[in-house]
């Protein structure tokens, strides 16, 4: 369906969104006017009313997905949610590019969201800390207001999410930051510097960004207390040390014209932090938040709507606004988990409804590496704009909306999801990173052989040929599939290489092991096909820095199969021993010589599934 928009202004936007299936140049006038949100059709002419811009280009996706509305029976789309933000991580070294972030925005635009987050740890410029950000490509102020300002054309709100207390671990490895710091990666609470040096992130937030909506972090800080706080001021309760920083951050943040502040609110339900209460957080405790914070429970493990109720439940202790944050699963490595993404959400959102939750925040995490790429996630992404809406059901109209959308059918792009597949059942609590660990896992070692079994390379197989007939089909997204294709393609010879090697070597067959060797030379033809598009891949969404991570994974990646063929090459021809493939294994997640195959393995951290050996 085309559209002939009558607001000048209006159309330049909705001419921003061809690629995402909007079309202009039509008969029919389109008028946008203030009111209730509804779409109207009268006389030949189709009046959106709306009561914020972001809703006006969600209507028009919906039109163009239903057609028009019968004349005097309007469409009157019912929204669960207040606000609906997607969250971005740009912290895990994937700093994207402007073009990718417009690209994510018009995404956005089309399906209703009200918000972009941009999670940014030390990812953005601040005068006065050069090592804040240093060789980190950060956001500079003027490239923010250039997404600030595209973001508004369509009516959402460009929001920084920020920390004010922990994860600031890349700042720890700078000896000019060290004295801000309590203990790993937690700042040091109560220190006028440390105060200085978060009044300095809010006030370039204040400069940078249009919104005075700000997430001020303040999650898993564990050790708060247990380091330099320990020596200088004694043993004291976390939460009260948490407490007395939030309200000195909640200060600031009031300073610069953020009002009412979000963070995380997970140590409050931590083991670490109510374990000193007996469990459930008091009343008294909970009343001594600044009232004007909102809580964001955020929670992306689960399946069970009664789950999320009872920990919004649990909520309810605070006199504070509560929010919640489920997530579209991109940071299990290079692959994303789309369908496992769908369930966790339809169940968190039929809670947020129940317990009558305004704002839900999709968050796009990326753990170790931000490999994925985040329009690998556009099914879940797309899923939770219709499940605001009150639509659940993955039918017939939900997929040719996504097909509108993306140019490509809804059961292509799941089949991104492939690479954490490693059987056939169609379970959705089957959710793993055999992606990621089943690639870097090393061919000699094998520390993580144990999860899987000989002969898993054959469904690999499949997922190639699955996943390269979907490329075929997938338009200008055919470079996520072309990652994905590679990599099915290199683990359906590594997934179970280890596994081979060693029950060859220690059967002593010798023609076993010399095909198995004729193997890793494919392997690392292989490996180098996935390197060159992955990159590709990522030069396309990201900026350079933080490919240099890249490059060392598979650089000793590519070294391992090396050694590996040397020492078999050896072997074979002098019977020199391989002593790792010598080797007992015992289970990688502590059972002894019970081996725990698990298709619900979710190891996503580098160093641990390349080795036991010292590497800090």
């Amino acid at each position: 369906m085309k559209f002939n928009i009558l607001s000048a202004d209006l159309k330049r936007a909705a001419a921003e969104l061809a690629p995402c299936g909007i079309e202009l140049g039509g008969e029919v006038p389109v008028e946008c006017r203030e009111g209730a949100f509804q779409i109207e059709y009268n006389g030949g002419r189709v009046v959106i009313s709306v009561e914020k811009r972001v809703e006006f280009f969600y209507a028009l996706k919906l039109l163009s997905d239903e057609g028009l509305p019968r004349e005097g029976a309007p469409i009157v789309p019912k929204s669960n949610f207040g606000d609906l933000t997607y969250m971005l991580d740009c912290s895990r070294n994937a700093v994207p590019q402007m073009d990718t972030l417009k690209e994510l925005i018009r995404h956005l635009a089309v399906l209703g969201y009200t918000s972009l987050g941009l999670y940014m740890e030390d990812t953005f410029a601040v005068e006065g800390y050069p090592y804040f950000g240093y060789l980190r490509t950060p956001f500079t102020g003027e490239e923010i207001r250039e997404a600030d300002k595209y973001c508004k054309q369509f009516g959402i709100e460009l929001v920084p999410y920020i920390q004010t207390l922990a994860h600031f671990n890349t700042l720890t490895r700078h000896y000019a930051m060290g004295h801000l710091f309590d203990t790993g990666d937690i700042l040091l609470a109560g220190d006028g510097e440390v105060y200085r040096f978060l009044e300095a992130l809010i006030s370039a937030c204040a400069r940078y960004f249009s919104s005075r909506n700000i997430n001020i972090g303040m999650d898993e800080a564990y050790m708060l207390g247990r380091g330099r706080y320990l020596d200088l001021h004694g043993c004291r309760s976390r939460f009260e040390i948490m407490a007395e920083h939030l309200k000195r951050v909640v200060e600031i943040c009031r300073k610069y014209g953020f009002e009412a502040p979000m963070m995380w609110s997970d140590m409050f339900f931590s083991q670490a932090m109510s374990a000193q209460y007996g469990g459930d957080l008091p009343a008294n405790v909970a009343e001594s938040l600044p009232g004007n914070v909102e809580l964001i429970y955020w929670d992306y493990c689960s399946t069970d709507e009664k789950h999320y109720s009872e920990m919004m439940k649990k909520h309810r202790v605070f006199r504070n606004p509560v929010g919640f944050a489920g997530g579209a699963w991109k940071w299990l490595g290079f692959t994303p988990d789309n369908r496992y993404s769908l369930a966790a959400s339809a169940a968190a959102v039929r809670a947020c409804v129940k317990n009558k939750i305004g704002r839900f925040v999709v968050t796009g995490w990326g753990d170790n590496g931000a490999e994925c790429s985040v329009f690998s996630s556009l099914p879940a992404i797309f899923y939770c704009s219709r499940a605001r809406y009150g639509k659940f059901a993955v039918n017939a109209a939900c997929k040719r909306s996504f097909r509108n959308l993306t140019g490509v059918r809804f059961e292509d792009f799941m089949a991104l999801d492939l690479c954490n597949r490693v059987t056939r059942n169609d379970d959705v609590e089957e959710k793993n990173s055999a992606n990621k660990y089943l690639l870097f896992n090393d061919v000699l070692l094998g520390t993580l052989d144990t999860t899987v079994w000989e002969g898993v390379g054959e469904l690999y197989e499949e997922h190639a040929r699955t996943l390269r007939a979907a490329e075929k089909r997938a338009g200008r997204w055919q470079y996520l599939f072309e990652t994905q294709y590679r990599l099915a393609r290199t683990l359906a010879l590594k997934a179970d290489m280890g596994i081979r090697l060693r029950k060859a070597y220690q059967a002593g067959d010798r023609e076993r092991l010399a095909r198995c060797r004729m193997e890793l030379k494919e392997l690392l033809k292989r490996v180098a096909a996935l390197y060159g598009a992955f990159s590709a891949q990522w030069e396309r969404e990201n900026r350079a820095n933080g490919f240099d991570v890249q490059d060392i994974r598979f650089g000793a990646l590519e070294r391992r199969v090396q050694t590996a063929l040397r020492k078999l090459g050896a072997y074979l021809t002098d019977g020199t021993p391989v002593p790792e493939l010598g080797e007992k294994l015992l289970d990688f997640m502590g059972h002894g010589n019970d081996f725990e195959i698990d298709p619900d393995q979710c190891e996503w951290r580098w160093r641990r599934m390349t080795s036991v050996n010292v590497n800090e």
